[in-house]
């Protein structure tokens, strides 16, 4: 019974550690942010709560709720639909959907792992602030919408990297009829439909299965044309993209965000910040939200796809290793790649004029390029020295932390001296490109010498 679920547990348990002895200082700076992260939440909480300010508790549900649900999908692709040892517990006479069920229990144990772990040190640390937090019903609720929102994610996850994406309707219904209710008791009633709808998604799982699926293929077509070796790596990483969906997943991503920040350049201080206060921050936080959507846009559409060039050769990098091709262009054909990344970020640039209008655009496209191309520069070396051994979690949750700073203290400069109208910001613009442009090409420089390094380790093969 439930050997699938042992076995993944095991394997995922196995990994972490390894990662961890090779790694120690990468993970032990992840988990002291992680940490740092939750109690500056509960004394932000402390804080919110002792100036008697009104804090809207369903904001703060939705947000865990959807984090877990993004969660959940995330691992279901990871271990269901991208995972090619699935393979072999697919093709032994254990039925698949019994297969798909424990490798959904698995993702269910582990993110309820996560829910409860950080749940019991935020209220630890609210306990040691002298707060009431003794509300067993409420965290009942809590735990039972949590666990709807993971069953979610996993019948989300496999629906749309299916054939037939009109299959996510009945879990998209359930979603909205929960964010329409603004009741958290109404979520957690909501668990025997998401458990029915996971079961029937389990009933055609395989469909989501990228490596079972064959796509049709032009009768007309019987030669492959010839490609150069820049061509060729481009349109291998390209292809993999639009294979999974990201673009569209990119493009969807930079239009919600351009309307999200719109939204919040118009009305947000008047919905996120207490009166008391707004007066000091109502100036200053229109700006930050636009920061705030540029930098999401950048995050995902940049860092991530720049991280996975490298990351995920785990499998396959003896082949560029067998090829009599030089590391500098294996690194420049990839990272060429990327420029189809950017023009995904461009809807972002197309819909926020509907709320900040056009004076700004210019400006804001040219931010948008800076952005992309620092998050290129920092996030490519890491991609490589990590090739095929790490988790892109970790290492974009620290890319993160340096692109923030970076675009920050940029961002604050270029804006303070915007403010004067007497000078032209436009000949720093031109400088801050051009030495971006050259840190660029540096890091590839870089990129390709950690590329050889890597390639010269001697492969460990055990028996």
């Amino acid at each position: 019974m439930l050997d699938t679920s042992r076995l993944l547990l095991l394997e995922i348990a196995r990994n972490l550690r390894k990662k961890i002895t090779t790694s120690p200082i990468l993970y032990l700076f992840f988990s002291s942010m992680i940490f740092f992260s939750i109690v500056m939440f509960a004394f932000l909480t402390f804080f919110l709560l002792q100036t008697e300010t009104m804090l809207n508790f369903m904001d703060v549900f939705f947000t865990v709720f959807f984090l877990l649900l993004m969660k959940s999908a995330s691992d279901m692709h990871a271990q269901f639909i991208s995972a090619p040892q699935v393979a072999y517990a697919l093709s032994t006479d254990v039925p698949h959907q019994r297969t798909l069920g424990e490798i959904v229990l698995t993702i269910v144990l582990m993110n309820l792992g996560l829910w409860f772990s950080f749940s019991a040190l935020y209220l630890l640390v609210l306990s040691g602030l002298r707060l009431p937090v003794y509300y067993p019903l409420e965290y009942l609720l809590f735990s039972l919408s949590v666990l709807v929102g993971i069953l979610l994610g996993c019948s989300l996850s496999l629906h749309f990297f299916s054939s037939k994406p009109y299959r996510l309707l009945p879990a998209l219904l359930v979603l909205g009829f929960c964010w329409l209710s603004q009741s958290m008791m109404f979520v957690a009633c909501m668990l025997p439909l998401a458990f029915l709808q996971c079961l029937w998604t389990l009933s055609h799982s395989l469909d989501s299965y990228r490596f079972v699926k064959r796509k049709k293929r032009s009768s007309g077509l019987t030669q492959v044309q010839p490609r150069g070796i820049l061509l060729a790596l481009f349109a291998r990483e390209v292809t993999g993209i639009w294979r999974d969906r990201l673009y569209f997943s990119f493009i969807a991503m930079s239009i919600g965000t351009a309307l999200g920040t719109g939204y919040l350049f118009l009305y947000g201080t008047d919905l996120l910040i207490p009166v008391q206060i707004q007066r000091y921050l109502s100036g200053f936080l229109p700006s930050l939200f636009v920061f705030l959507g540029c930098y999401v846009v950048v995050m995902y559409a940049a860092v991530f796809p720049a991280l996975n060039l490298f990351l995920t050769e785990e499998k396959t990098m003896w082949i560029l290793r067998s090829l009599p091709v030089s590391n500098h262009v294996i690194v420049y054909g990839k990272t060429l790649a990327l420029s189809l990344s950017f023009l995904t970020t461009l809807p972002f640039l197309a819909f926020i004029p509907l709320f900040l209008g056009v004076d700004d655009l210019l400006f804001l496209f040219w931010f948008l390029g800076f952005s992309f191309l620092a998050a290129v520069i920092i996030a490519l070396p890491l991609g490589v020295k990590y090739v095929g051994k790490k988790s892109d979690i970790l290492l974009l949750y620290s890319v993160a932390m340096i692109l923030f700073v970076v675009l920050s203290v940029v961002g604050a400069g270029v804006n303070l001296l915007r403010s004067y109208a007497h000078l032209s910001i436009l000949p720093l613009c031109l400088l801050l490109i051009c030495l971006e442009l050259t840190l660029l090409f540096l890091s590839l420089k870089l990129s390709t010498y950690l590329l050889s390094l890597s390639v010269r380790k001697p492969l460990n093969y055990s028996i």
